[in-house]
Parts: structure tokens; sequence; C-alpha cells
């Protein structure tokens, strides 16, 4: 009963009409009409876009925008045709206004069309002004006259207009930009004002201005304005893989922002008048990997060291598609904002020293996929690290020397966590059953201690003499060598991997490790859960590439590896790094492992001429298969293609 009454309340008869306008009508005399529209200005909307970044046209970023109509289209009312026209209030309205939204009935409401046409010609999309509430009650609310939630059908009542004084005015309507190409998005207002003389019929129609207020003239038809923004979104984002940040930028045009926390700074135009000239925002073209340097400041005062030999200036706008990104804008006193940083358009991966209104972070990301594995840890570990005092940043630029006599390359513990060799779907398998590789074994460790004490520094690799380690941490590579056994032959460009002296390798690893993965890129694995039932994994030609999380690991083989640790605060940090040829057997429960065989072998025996040429054998069926299958020699690309010569 209650329910009933208040739908009758908000849609009243004649009968509320007439007891209405007993009490109002000293508000609709020509006078009263003229001095409240005095004030409006010109009879047409003032349409707006938000946000959106000031420009000719504004510039929207974002994946939707708001269109904001201030005042829709009105009904103008005169007592005589000698008089002028002045806006009509809602009881005017309510009385003797136009309305009607119904096309098979009355239809002379005002009312405002809003279309936003795309940058092809089509349309995105078109609204009316709302139906607004006429009903007694509605002009007891503040503000008054509100519209109707839920919206109604067609009806000769309806009444889709603004009115004059503090009634509710206006409308917006959202625009969804998600997947929509980017260019320049028009918005047409279209308002069809309506007019009407005493007790005569309605006209669309809009009085002409006169001052402040309108005259005797109208003009017929609808009013129409147009309003432009450009859609650009932000081409390439990269994000802080532990959340300080962000850089957003684009290409064509060559343009970015950085945020550092809450704080973001203006958008800056890159200048760009030749390619790879210039020292704000540059493009390279480049084929296969690209490991981010450890210092993006030294790498931009030295670009051609840095940069890989095959790297090339790019323009965009000649048709160059761009792999790398260098932005080198550092903070200065005019402007405290500044970007330093060497970015990777394809993997998403990059460094870069960032400052925003004078507050400055290293940001960083291993890319898109990585960040994916390793985000988690690696947050963990940075609020570890900085409750010790010690900054996660400066850890991952720690560098180790791989390489032998003849070849070299520094890695940082950044660029081991840029090599993931896992094809599988969901990123690196953990296995921890016991398993043997055979082949091409690439194994990257690190890990941090916080607290117990700083550790002595403590290095080597199989770069330099005596090609040995002995850790004194409870984790980490030991390695011993064989000085008697002959070398295996170094054959062609892969000769650092696959050939020189024996190595015997163990290691033991934690299991709150910052990086811990092992694979044999060419092989084979015992690891469960081959992808096609088979009783091993052959890598990478029948399984793809099968990937362990090791806690011990035993190998016996030929290659190059760096072993080190490092007094990090009050703890340590070990870097472990190893790509070789031979066995590797990992998480062995056994007591008996390859050390048992290595150490017999320390003296010529026949048991090791057959080994020696066994594995000699083996290099050269490794290496004509690392030349012919993509995924190996992409992977192994990232560590050797780019190794100097010493």
């Amino acid at each position: 009963m209650t329910q009933h009454r208040r739908r009758r309340r908000a849609a009243p008869t004649s009968r509320h009409l007439r007891r209405l306008g007993a009490t109002v009508l000293a508000t609709t005399v020509v006078a009263t009409l003229v001095s409240a529209g005095a004030g409006l200005g010109p009879a047409s909307a003032g349409t707006t876009v938000s946000p959106a970044e000031p420009g000719d046209p504004p510039v929207v970023r974002g994946d939707s925008v708001t269109i904001d109509v201030d005042r829709v289209a009105m009904h103008y009312a005169r007592t005589a045709a000698t008089q002028n026209f002045a806006p009509a209030s809602a009881s005017t309205v309510a009385l003797t206004g136009c309305r009607g939204d119904n096309p098979n009935g009355t239809n002379a409401s005002p009312r405002t069309e809003v279309t936003v046409t795309a940058p092809d010609g089509s349309t995105l999309l078109s609204r009316v002004s709302p139906v607004r509430d006429l009903g007694l009650l509605s002009f007891l609310t503040s503000p008054p006259n509100q519209p109707l939630d839920p919206q109604p059908g067609p009806a000769n009542a309806n009444y889709r207009g603004d009115f004059s004084g503090n009634a509710h005015h206006g409308m917006n309507v959202d625009v969804s930009l998600a997947g929509k190409p980017a260019g320049v998005y028009t918005v047409t207002t279209t308002d069809h004002n309506t007019v009407k003389t005493g007790l005569g019929a309605c006209s669309f129609a809009t009085p002409e201005t006169l001052g402040t207020g309108f005259g005797k003239n109208v003009t017929p038809g609808p009013v129409v304005t147009t309003e432009t923004f450009e859609y650009r979104p932000w081409a390439a984002q990269f994000v802080d893989v532990l959340g300080k940040g962000a850089v957003r930028a684009n290409i064509e045009p060559a343009e970015y922002e950085v945020a550092v926390g809450s704080k973001t700074s203006p958008v800056y135009d890159g200048d760009l008048p030749l390619a790879g000239t210039g020292r704000n925002q540059q493009f390279y073209g480049l084929q296969g990997a690209f490991a981010l340097p450890n210092n993006p400041q030294a790498c931009l005062d030295d670009l051609t060291a840095c940069l890989p030999s095959r790297a090339y200036p790019c323009q965009p706008s000649f048709g160059c598609t761009p792999r790398l990104m260098i932005i080198d804008r550092p903070a200065t006193a005019a402007d405290p904002n500044g970007l330093v940083g060497v970015f990777d358009l394809d993997t998403r991966a990059f460094v870069a020293h960032a400052t925003v209104d004078g507050t400055t972070r290293t940001l960083l990301s291993l890319g898109t996929t990585n960040d994916g594995y390793y985000r988690d840890l690696l947050q963990k570990l940075a609020a570890g690290a900085a409750a010790q005092g010690v900054d996660l940043a400066s850890i991952l630029a720690t560098q180790v020397r791989v390489g032998t006599g003849d070849q070299q390359v520094s890695l940082s513990l950044l660029n081991g966590l840029q090599v993931d060799p896992s094809t599988k779907p969901g990123g690196v398998q953990i296995a921890s059953d016991a398993t043997v590789q055979a082949g091409v074994v690439l194994d990257i460790y690190s890990s941090l201690r916080l607290t117990g004490g700083a550790c002595a520094t403590n290095s080597a690799s199989s770069d330099s003499a005596p090609d040995r380690f002995t850790p004194n941490e409870d984790n980490g590579y030991t390695v011993t060598r064989s000085d008697l056994l002959p070398e295996v032959p170094r054959v062609g460009p892969l000769g650092a991997v696959v050939g020189g002296p024996l190595y015997h390798v163990t290691g033991r690893f934690r299991s709150d490790a910052l990086v811990n993965t092992a694979t044999a890129v060419l092989g084979v694995d015992t690891a469960v859960d081959e992808p096609n039932g088979y009783p091993v994994w052959v890598n990478p030609f029948l399984s793809g590439v099968s990937t362990v999380e090791p806690r011990t690991m035993d190998f016996l083989g030929t290659g190059t590896w760096s072993a080190s640790e490092t007094p990090v605060g009050a703890g340590c940090l070990v870097v472990d790094f190893l790509l070789g040829t031979g066995v590797a057997v990992y998480n062995n429960p056994l007591p008996v492992g390859l050390g048992t065989v290595f150490d017999p072998l320390a003296t010529p025996s026949p048991a090791a001429e057959r080994l020696t040429d066994a594995i000699d054998q083996a290099v050269d069926d490794v290496v004509g298969q690392l030349s012919t299958n993509p995924v190996v020699s992409s992977l192994l690309t990232q560590v050797t293609a780019l190794l100097p010569l010493s």
C-alpha cells in the first residue's frame, strides 16, 4: 500500500498539478523567467572530456574517459510573441512545458544527444540526455528534479531537458577505449532545444542570444557542437619488479613519463633530430638476445661499449622497428625529474635510475615473463635486505666473470635472472626427486645471508688459475679439476662451453635462494612429467626444455664456471654460474656420486682415455646440433654469443 502511494505521488495527476500551480504561479510570469535565465549564456552545451592532458586536441592516455555536458538542451517560453524568450523553470515545464519522447505519440521534449566517433568514422557510442523527475516530491530533493532511476520507457510526458535555476543539470557518459585504436576521436553534442509562445505549439528551435539573455527570434533545428580528443595510449609500459615505480613510453611520437612511488613526472617529448642522436630518447634495432647493463648511467656514457656491436640506430618514422630504447635525461637543478635507463621493448626488461620531484630510485625488471617467476621472491628479499640497510639493486648488480683463457664475459645476478630457458607453461618446473641431466648443462645459483657476520671475499673461475674453488659458506659450489687428464679440444665458437679441462663441480643450495635453476638445454633429463609420456626428456627436440630447482648438484664435464662469496653488511652474497658439457646429478639420495669416478681418473689410465674419447665425440655432436636448433641457439646466445676476446 505504501509503495503504491509513493508511485502515485512521484507521478502527479492533473489535480496535483493544479494544486502545485496555485502555489508557484507567481514564479512563472515572464519577468521571473527572464531573470532566471539572465546568467545562462549561449543556448548550447559545454562539453568536456576527462581525464585528459591539455593540448589541441587534448590527449587521453587511459582506457576510459568521461564525456561531461554541463547543461543539456532546454525549453524556452514566453507569454506573447512581442516578448523575449527565457529558459523555463521546472514548475513551468511541469505545468505547460514541451514534453514527451514517444516516437509513436507526443515527442516534443528538449533533449541532448552525445555521439563519440572513432578515427575510422564508426560510431563508438551514442547517448541521449536522461528523463528528469517532474513528480511533486522531486521538487523537494537536493538538488531538485534529478534523473529518474530507473529510466522509464518512451512516454508522452517524459522530459529530457534542463531547467533554469539550481536544479540538477547536465549529463555525463563513460566511454571505454579499451582495445580501441589510437587516433583522434570526435565528440558531437547535439542540442534539440524547444520554444513555445503562450499556450501555442512546441517546436524544436533555439532563441537568439541578446546580451545576457535571449531575444524574440529563433533558429529552427538543433545546435551542433564538436570536440575532439586524441587517444594516445602508452605503447610500452615498464613496471619495476619491486613495485617502486614505472616508466611509460611511446615510440611515435617519442615521449615518456616516469613514476616513483605515488609521484609521476610530466610527459616529456623525445628529441630525435636524427637516428641515434640526441641525449633524451633514442632507439636501436637489434636481433637476438640482449643482457641488461648493471649501471645504466655508465652504459649511456659509452654506448658503443655497452650495446652489442650488431645494434644499429633505428628511426621509427622511417619504418624501422626498434628493439632497444635509451633514455638519458638526468635530473637538474631546474627540473627535479630525471630518467636514465636502458629498455628492452620486446621483453619489457629494463634498468633505470629514476628521479621524480627529488626522489630517486633504481627501477628494474627482468621482463614480463621472468617477473612472474621471481617477483614475490625478490620483494621478500628486498624487504629483508632493507631491514639490514642493504639495497637489493646493488646486490643484483654484483658481477662475476665467466670465461676461459681465450674468451670471457662479465655477468651480474641481474643477467642471470634474465636467463630462463623453460618453455613449459607456468614457468620453471620444480622437481624434488633426484634427476640426471646429460648434455649442455646450465646452472645459475645465488643466495643472500643478511645476519651472522660478514663473510670474507672469496672467488674463483675457469678463467684463472688454479681453476678450483672451496666455499667458506655452507652453500654454493665446490670445484675441483684434473691436472693430468688431457683437455677436450675446443671446437668452433662454442669451445668455451664444450672444450677444455674436466671439472668436478658439487653444489649445496638453500631453499630460500635468490635464484636457483638448472637445465640441460641440449640433451636428456630424467625428470618426471615429460609432456609426451616418454621416460626421459629429450631437450629440446621432442620434449621442450625441463628445468629443476635442485637442493644438491654433482657435475662432471667441461665448460666455463664462476663462483664467489661477497660480504654484504652483516651477511654474505653467494653467486655461482656453470655452463658446460657433461653429466649432472641433482638431489642424489646416495652417498656415491660422480666424485668417486673422478678421483681415480686423477692419474692416466685406459679408463681415462676412454672417457676423454667419449667426451670428444660428444663435443662434435653437440656443436653440430647447437648450430641447427633455434631453441638452444637462442638460449646460449644470451651467454656465449657476446663473449668478447679477452
